[in-house]
């Protein structure tokens, strides 16, 4: 294991991060494992074929069987395991979380057809604004952990990264307290970005897409040409046309659709209404004229999810799923298989 610097002075920042990413992958690389690909009929349409949910959470009070059996009631096929560390604390925050990289890693070994686990990044050591620019022992030793954990192939990713995030409370009682506002080209970020570059470990970055932050989080891919980024909802509910632009730009730009097809959650103006923010669909579910274009013409770039954060709302789970059929089917059936389940597989290896 490589040794940990000490903290960091911006003047130090590019060299230092270069050495320490240099030790830190002096044992070799392995990189991420691969699944098996579906087996799908090609006359499947939208409302019977298989879904990867690419971007949910996991708990830990939720069980293997619990996910699965309401996996299969909405024929989801495979599920990303995002563990969410949150737990209760003295701000106030009432997360139903605690889960782990641990936990999802068993869950993966039982059922590997059906749960891929991602390296979590919900963590309250990151709650910290000066942790992401001039990282301490605790954020170097997140990073080798990472690492160790990617390098063993046994996970496949890396999020969800909470880096411009909207606190919020639901009708359920959760309560998510921070509003955190943290640079995508912050010391931190970069590295973590170099370490899923390496290991060919996609990251999952939550930022919503003000002009600040989001020009940020164009210098973090400008930057990092190798690593493949995942910008979640939609690219921080940018624009199509914005979108149309950094997709044409940048090829290892992907976005998935958190919990968007419908006019709740990031699907609608929550938890604040920016000037910045753009839907995919109307109040029917009709998805808007230029993000239908915008899907056509990137359809290898998108990925589902229902964005299941919470422990309880998997009691909801199917009908967060369902909403993904009406969406799919406004789609040409290419373009429908793709960002349903094919793009998934494909980055999983399969």
């Amino acid at each position: 294991m490589s040794e940990i610097p000490a903290q960091m002075t911006p003047a130090r920042a590019a060299l230092d991060r270069r050495a320490f990413l240099t030790g830190l992958m002096a044992t070799g690389l392995a990189g991420c494992g691969s699944v098996l690909p579906l087996t799908v009929p090609p006359e499947a349409d939208a409302y019977r074929i298989p879904l990867v949910d690419f971007h949910t959470h996991l708990q830990k009070r939720v069980t293997a069987e619990h996910l699965i059996r309401q996996m299969d009631e909405g024929n989801v096929a495979r599920m990303v395991l995002m563990p969410l560390y949150y737990g209760d604390d003295h701000r106030g925050a009432v997360n139903d979380g605690e889960g782990s990289d641990e936990q999802a890693l068993a869950y993966a070994r039982r059922f590997p057809d059906r749960f891929v686990p991602f390296v979590g990044m919900q963590r309250g050591e990151l709650v910290n604004a000066e942790r992401w620019v001039a990282p301490d022992s605790v954020a170097y030793q997140l990073v080798l952990e990472a690492a160790e954990k990617l390098r063993s192939g046994q996970f496949f990713g890396m999020g969800e990264f909470m880096l411009r995030f909207y606190p919020y409370t639901t009708s359920q009682g959760i309560v998510a307290p921070s509003d955190m506002n943290y640079p995508a080209d912050s010391y931190l970020m970069r590295l973590f970005a170099d370490v899923g570059a390496k290991y060919h470990a996609p990251l999952v970055i939550h930022c919503e897409a003000e002009p600040a932050a989001g020009a940020a989080m164009v210098r973090l891919i400008e930057g990092h040409p190798q690593a493949t980024i995942v910008w979640a909802h939609n690219c921080g509910r940018a624009s199509a046309a914005q979108i149309r632009e950094w997709m044409a730009r940048y090829d290892n730009l992907y976005a998935d659709l958190g919990h968007m097809a419908s006019r709740t959650g990031y699907g609608g103006y929550w938890p604040r209404h920016t000037p910045w923010m753009h839907l995919i669909a109307d109040v029917t579910g009709e998805i808007e004229a230029e993000m239908k274009a915008l899907f056509e013409a990137f359809p290898d770039r998108f990925f589902i999810g229902t964005d299941t954060a919470h422990a309880h709302v998997y009691e909801f789970y199917a009908g967060r799923t369902i909403i993904w059929r009406p969406f799919l089917s406004q789609l040409t059936p290419a373009t429908a298989r793709k960002i349903a389940f094919e793009n998934a597989d494909r980055l999983f290896g399969a």
